[in-house]
């Protein structure tokens, strides 16, 4: 590929668990391959930037070789990686070193159970 892949439907949530103890940030996106033998991955940058606030992921798109058929689609790729909890704001997805795409990090609540109402006096 000669310049970056298109891309669509990015999200970044740092989702945390039912007790609110553990927390998994979860990236997901669209990739455009150009053969159906074509896979995207994402992989932590290393180094990551000076920003601890951001993580870099590195996409790249691997072939996996054999017979393919050369048709333009997009595939799904996701990332995912146990936090601290609100421990980023924002995810940049870089390819061959430059940013692509810049994502606000989500951080939805855990459900919890409804509080409980006090029962009128009779």
């Amino acid at each position: 590929m000669a310049g970056a892949p298109k891309t669509r439907n990015w999200k970044a949530n740092e989702i945390p668990d039912f007790a609110g103890r553990r927390y998994l940030l979860v990236v997901n996106g669209e990739v455009q391959v150009t053969a159906t033998n074509q896979t995207p991955k994402l992989k932590e940058q290393v180094p990551q930037g000076i920003n601890p606030r951001i993580l870099l992921l590195d996409l790249s798109i691997v072939s996996s070789g054999g017979i393919s058929a050369p048709i333009v689609f997009y595939k799904s790729v996701h990332f995912t990686k146990p936090t601290s909890g609100h421990q980023y704001d924002e995810v940049d997805i870089l390819f061959a070193g430059k940013i692509i795409e810049r994502i606000k990090v989500g951080h939805p609540k855990s459900l919890t159970a409804p509080a409980k109402k006090k029962r009128a006096k009779k």
